[in-house]
């Protein structure tokens, strides 16, 4: 058997590696473009506390993930700037995707952030209303296109109210604080801070109730199908970094809530309740799936959209990235 020489396998090597780097370079590869920043806007809320902690405590930067962050007063505003390619990543109201859905086949939801039951109806008690039929002949506000417009009509049915017999104003969340304190409306649903703040200006003159009738709401991220496709790995990044934040609401929930109660300017009166009423977990739940289903066939029923039939949302929940992070957090049947 003949021996080869150090100078004849130095160069039987290096012919091997270049034969392979040219394999390698010729093989098709899914390159994803991570050059900018990740765009996240989120309402200024107890929604999105795994946000606000993913990032003071640097779990977005540990997982190697550049995030900017952008507050709005509403979700649905966030998910304006996202369909104005001005955020890359919108938290809102899964209510809000419903509607959305009518008008935007490419809108993707890849995940749940948090479930909610902590929508009230605040009325002032010096327009006659003691109890829920008083409503009846009232002015009730509420924010366009948000799970509270969903909810009040609900309540109302759950209620035995008549929805004509209401008169309902729209107005931005800021703006029902002060058409209710003002007197321009008797009542207002919306969620906190703002029923908070209703409640401490009007003092003993405002009762409130909770309006969901025991159905949890859910808050959601909202992408576009193309950037999810794009950008897989920073997904599972953000995703991973959100599922540190949960565990850090577990395992350190005074912490936890310390820091956000600071950062939001939450009344630490009230601060409590609010924290009992909020589940935050990343998941995909079939009741999610049932819930849009109902607000889809409201919307329809109320001429909120000019389609007649609903979408099929399994076409629209975006499962590859949350699979991969969590499998176990998917319990839609797909």
């Amino acid at each position: 058997m003949r021996r080869i020489g150090f100078a004849e396998m130095k160069r039987w090597i290096l012919t091997v590696l270049v034969v392979a780097g040219t394999l390698l370079s010729a093989m098709p590869t899914v390159k994803e473009v991570s050059a900018e920043p990740l765009r996240v806007g989120f309402p200024r809320d107890i929604s999105a506390a795994p946000i606000i902690l993913a990032d003071t405590q640097g779990f977005f930067r540990q997982r190697g993930v550049d995030v900017t962050l952008k507050e709005y007063e509403a979700g649905i505003t966030a998910v304006n700037d996202l369909l104005s390619d001005k955020l890359d990543l919108a938290t809102a109201s899964e209510f809000a995707f419903v509607l959305q859905s009518f008008k935007y086949s490419d809108l993707r939801m890849p995940a749940t952030i948090c479930s909610l039951s902590v929508i009230e109806l605040v009325v002032r008690k010096d327009r006659a209303i003691a109890k829920p039929g008083d409503l009846k002949g009232k002015r009730v506000a509420v924010p366009r296109g948000t799970a509270s417009e969903f909810f009040l009509f609900n309540y109302l049915v759950f209620n035995n109210i008549p929805a004509e017999t209401v008169e309902v104003v729209y107005r931005a969340p800021s703006e029902i604080v002060k058409a209710l304190v003002d007197g321009a409306v008797d009542a207002a649903i919306c969620w906190p801070p703002y029923t908070t703040e209703m409640k401490k200006q009007l003092g003993a003159r405002s009762i409130s109730w909770p309006a969901q009738s025991g159905q949890d709401y859910y808050f959601a991220f909202f992408a576009k199908e193309k950037f999810l496709k794009m950008q897989p790995k920073m997904m599972e990044r953000f995703l991973a970094a959100l599922s540190d934040a949960e565990g850090f609401i577990a395992d350190s929930p005074q912490r936890a809530q310390a820091i956000l109660q600071n950062r939001l300017k939450i009344d630490i009166g009230s601060f409590p309740t609010m924290w009992s009423r909020a589940r935050f977990r990343l998941q995909l739940t079939q009741d999610l799936l049932v819930l849009m289903e109902r607000e889809a066939k409201w919307a329809i029923r109320k001429k909120l959209t000019e389609k007649k039939e609903m979408p099929n949302y399994l076409d629209f929940i975006y499962f590859d990235v949350l699979e991969k992070v969590n499998p176990e957090a998917v319990s839609i049947v797909h």
